[in-house]
Protein backbone atom coordinates (compact mmCIF):
# COMPACT_ATOMS: atom_id res chain seq x y z
CA UNK A 1 0.00 0.00 0.00
CA UNK A 2 2.95 2.34 0.64
CA UNK A 3 4.01 2.01 -2.99
CA UNK A 4 0.58 3.06 -4.24
CA UNK A 5 0.47 5.95 -1.76
CA UNK A 6 3.76 7.24 -3.19
CA UNK A 7 2.53 6.68 -6.75
CA UNK A 8 -0.75 8.56 -6.21
CA UNK A 9 1.01 11.40 -4.37
CA UNK A 10 3.54 11.84 -7.20
CA UNK A 11 0.78 11.83 -9.82
CA UNK A 12 -1.20 14.47 -7.93
CA UNK A 13 1.94 16.50 -7.29
CA UNK A 14 2.76 16.47 -11.00
CA UNK A 15 -0.80 17.50 -11.92
CA UNK A 16 -1.30 20.14 -9.21
CA UNK A 17 2.03 21.07 -7.58
CA UNK A 18 2.04 23.25 -4.52
CA UNK A 19 3.10 26.75 -5.47
CA UNK A 20 6.12 28.42 -3.94
CA UNK A 21 5.12 30.11 -0.69
CA UNK A 22 2.02 27.94 -0.31
CA UNK A 23 -0.02 27.73 2.89
CA UNK A 24 1.58 24.42 3.90
CA UNK A 25 5.12 25.79 3.85
CA UNK A 26 3.89 28.99 5.47
CA UNK A 27 2.53 26.79 8.26
CA UNK A 28 5.92 25.07 8.57
CA UNK A 29 7.61 28.44 9.00
CA UNK A 30 5.09 29.71 11.54
CA UNK A 31 5.33 26.50 13.57
CA UNK A 32 9.15 26.60 13.56
CA UNK A 33 9.11 30.30 14.46
CA UNK A 34 6.62 29.74 17.28
CA UNK A 35 8.65 26.87 18.76
CA UNK A 36 11.80 28.97 18.63
CA UNK A 37 10.27 32.07 20.20
CA UNK A 38 8.11 30.33 22.78
CA UNK A 39 10.41 27.56 24.01
CA UNK A 40 13.97 28.79 23.47
CA UNK A 41 14.81 30.73 26.63
CA UNK A 42 18.56 30.65 26.17
CA UNK A 43 19.63 27.33 27.69
CA UNK A 44 20.79 24.27 25.70
CA UNK A 45 17.96 22.17 27.12
CA UNK A 46 15.45 24.71 25.80
CA UNK A 47 16.81 24.21 22.29
CA UNK A 48 16.20 20.46 22.56
CA UNK A 49 12.69 21.05 23.86
CA UNK A 50 11.96 23.45 20.99
CA UNK A 51 13.30 20.91 18.46
CA UNK A 52 11.20 18.11 19.96
CA UNK A 53 8.04 20.19 19.85
CA UNK A 54 8.73 21.50 16.33
CA UNK A 55 9.64 18.11 14.84
CA UNK A 56 8.36 15.21 16.93
CA UNK A 57 4.93 16.60 17.83
CA UNK A 58 3.75 16.98 14.18
CA UNK A 59 5.02 13.46 13.44
CA UNK A 60 3.16 12.05 16.46
CA UNK A 61 -0.04 13.84 15.47
CA UNK A 62 0.31 12.42 11.96
CA UNK A 63 0.78 8.94 13.42
CA UNK A 64 -2.23 9.22 15.73
CA UNK A 65 -4.44 10.38 12.87
CA UNK A 66 -3.18 7.48 10.75
CA UNK A 67 -3.96 4.91 13.43
CA UNK A 68 -7.38 6.43 14.07
CA UNK A 69 -8.27 6.37 10.38
CA UNK A 70 -6.93 2.84 10.02
CA UNK A 71 -9.20 1.65 12.82
CA UNK A 72 -12.18 3.08 10.91
CA UNK A 73 -11.23 2.11 7.37
CA UNK A 74 -7.81 1.31 5.83
CA UNK A 75 -8.78 3.31 2.75
CA UNK A 76 -9.05 6.44 4.89
CA UNK A 77 -5.55 5.79 6.24
CA UNK A 78 -4.36 5.31 2.66
CA UNK A 79 -5.86 8.65 1.65
CA UNK A 80 -4.19 10.27 4.66
CA UNK A 81 -0.81 8.89 3.57
CA UNK A 82 -1.34 10.24 0.05
CA UNK A 83 -2.26 13.67 1.44
CA UNK A 84 0.79 13.79 3.72
CA UNK A 85 3.12 12.74 0.91
CA UNK A 86 1.58 15.34 -1.36
CA UNK A 87 2.38 18.20 1.03
CA UNK A 88 5.83 16.91 2.04
CA UNK A 89 7.10 16.02 -1.44
CA UNK A 90 8.08 18.91 -3.68
CA UNK A 91 9.56 17.73 -6.98
CA UNK A 92 7.77 20.35 -9.06
CA UNK A 93 8.81 23.13 -6.68
CA UNK A 94 12.30 23.13 -8.16
CA UNK A 95 12.11 21.10 -11.39
CA UNK A 96 10.64 23.98 -13.41
CA UNK A 97 13.67 26.13 -12.56
CA UNK A 98 15.97 23.39 -13.81
CA UNK A 99 13.95 23.00 -17.02
CA UNK A 100 13.73 26.75 -17.71
CA UNK A 101 17.46 27.30 -17.11
CA UNK A 102 18.33 24.30 -19.31
CA UNK A 103 16.11 25.63 -22.11
CA UNK A 104 17.65 29.10 -21.81
CA UNK A 105 21.17 27.67 -22.06
CA UNK A 106 20.24 25.54 -25.04
CA UNK A 107 18.98 28.70 -26.79
CA UNK A 108 22.17 30.56 -25.91
CA UNK A 109 20.32 32.99 -23.63
CA UNK A 110 22.77 33.09 -20.72
CA UNK A 111 21.27 36.32 -19.36
CA UNK A 112 17.91 34.66 -18.77
CA UNK A 113 19.65 31.61 -17.30
CA UNK A 114 21.49 33.84 -14.82
CA UNK A 115 18.27 35.64 -13.88
CA UNK A 116 16.46 32.33 -13.30
CA UNK A 117 19.34 30.98 -11.21
CA UNK A 118 19.39 34.17 -9.12
CA UNK A 119 15.62 33.97 -8.63
CA UNK A 120 15.81 30.30 -7.66
CA UNK A 121 18.69 30.50 -5.17
CA UNK A 122 18.41 34.18 -4.16
CA UNK A 123 22.06 34.81 -5.09
CA UNK A 124 23.92 37.18 -7.39
CA UNK A 125 24.58 35.25 -10.60
CA UNK A 126 25.08 38.24 -12.90
CA UNK A 127 28.76 37.50 -13.58
CA UNK A 128 28.74 33.71 -13.67
CA UNK A 129 30.11 32.15 -16.87
CA UNK A 130 28.18 29.42 -18.65
CA UNK A 131 30.22 26.61 -17.08
CA UNK A 132 29.52 27.91 -13.57
CA UNK A 133 25.81 28.26 -14.31
CA UNK A 134 25.70 24.61 -15.38
CA UNK A 135 27.66 23.52 -12.32
CA UNK A 136 25.40 25.43 -9.93
CA UNK A 137 22.23 24.16 -11.59
CA UNK A 138 23.36 20.53 -11.34
CA UNK A 139 24.50 20.96 -7.74
CA UNK A 140 21.32 22.71 -6.60
CA UNK A 141 19.06 20.31 -8.50
CA UNK A 142 20.65 17.23 -6.94
CA UNK A 143 20.49 18.80 -3.48
CA UNK A 144 16.86 19.83 -3.97
CA UNK A 145 16.00 16.31 -5.14
CA UNK A 146 17.55 14.93 -1.97
CA UNK A 147 15.59 17.30 0.27
CA UNK A 148 12.24 17.25 -1.47
CA UNK A 149 12.05 13.75 -2.94
CA UNK A 150 14.55 11.09 -1.85
CA UNK A 151 14.68 12.08 1.82
CA UNK A 152 10.90 12.11 2.17
CA UNK A 153 10.47 8.80 0.32
CA UNK A 154 13.15 6.95 2.29
CA UNK A 155 11.89 8.05 5.70
CA UNK A 156 8.29 7.40 4.70
CA UNK A 157 9.08 3.92 3.37
CA UNK A 158 11.14 2.83 6.37
CA UNK A 159 8.68 3.99 9.03
CA UNK A 160 5.63 2.86 7.03
CA UNK A 161 7.14 -0.64 6.93
CA UNK A 162 7.20 -0.52 10.74
CA UNK A 163 3.50 0.35 10.86
CA UNK A 164 4.00 4.07 11.53
CA UNK A 165 2.19 5.28 8.43
CA UNK A 166 3.30 8.62 6.96
CA UNK A 167 4.91 9.81 10.21
CA UNK A 168 8.37 9.34 8.71
CA UNK A 169 7.65 11.79 5.90
CA UNK A 170 6.54 14.46 8.38
CA UNK A 171 9.46 13.76 10.73
CA UNK A 172 12.01 14.13 7.94
CA UNK A 173 10.40 17.20 6.39
CA UNK A 174 10.09 19.01 9.72
CA UNK A 175 13.57 18.01 10.93
CA UNK A 176 15.20 19.12 7.69
CA UNK A 177 13.19 22.31 7.42
CA UNK A 178 13.39 23.35 11.09
CA UNK A 179 17.16 22.92 11.38
CA UNK A 180 17.76 24.77 8.09
CA UNK A 181 15.28 27.52 8.96
CA UNK A 182 16.75 28.09 12.42
CA UNK A 183 20.28 28.34 11.03
CA UNK A 184 19.06 30.78 8.38
CA UNK A 185 17.18 32.98 10.85
CA UNK A 186 20.01 32.94 13.41
CA UNK A 187 22.50 33.90 10.70
CA UNK A 188 20.30 36.78 9.51
CA UNK A 189 20.08 38.06 13.12
CA UNK A 190 23.68 37.31 14.09
CA UNK A 191 23.93 40.42 16.22
CA UNK A 192 21.35 39.14 18.69
CA UNK A 193 23.63 36.48 20.15
CA UNK A 194 23.89 32.74 19.87
CA UNK A 195 20.73 30.67 20.25
CA UNK A 196 20.38 27.07 21.49
CA UNK A 197 18.12 26.50 18.49
CA UNK A 198 21.03 27.52 16.26
CA UNK A 199 23.18 24.90 18.00
CA UNK A 200 20.47 22.30 17.34
CA UNK A 201 20.31 23.32 13.69
CA UNK A 202 24.07 22.86 13.39
CA UNK A 203 24.17 19.67 15.47
CA UNK A 204 26.14 16.97 13.56
CA UNK A 205 23.32 14.45 14.05
CA UNK A 206 20.26 16.68 13.84
CA UNK A 207 21.31 19.40 11.39
CA UNK A 208 19.95 19.51 7.85
CA UNK A 209 23.29 18.15 6.53
CA UNK A 210 22.73 14.88 8.39
CA UNK A 211 19.06 14.54 7.47
CA UNK A 212 19.93 15.13 3.82
CA UNK A 213 22.95 12.85 3.88
CA UNK A 214 21.40 9.65 5.23
CA UNK A 215 18.63 9.31 2.62
CA UNK A 216 21.10 10.28 -0.09
CA UNK A 217 23.48 7.53 0.94
CA UNK A 218 20.61 5.05 1.00
CA UNK A 219 19.62 6.18 -2.47
CA UNK A 220 23.19 5.92 -3.74
CA UNK A 221 23.60 9.67 -4.12
CA UNK A 222 25.39 12.41 -2.30
CA UNK A 223 25.52 16.19 -2.24
CA UNK A 224 26.42 19.20 -0.19
CA UNK A 225 23.90 20.92 2.03
CA UNK A 226 23.13 24.57 1.54
CA UNK A 227 20.16 26.70 2.46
Amino acid sequence: MSFFAVLFALIIEQARPLARGNWVHAGFREWARWANRSLDAGKPSHGWIAWTVAVVVPALITLLVHWSLWSVNPLLAFAWSVAILYVTLGFRQFSHYFTDIRDALEEGDETTARELLAQWRQVDASELPRSEIVRHVIEYSVLAAHRHVFGVLVWFSVLAALGLGPAGAVFYRMAEFVSRYWVHKSTSTAGEGASPCLAIGRHPRLGHHRFCARPCHLAGLCGRGEF
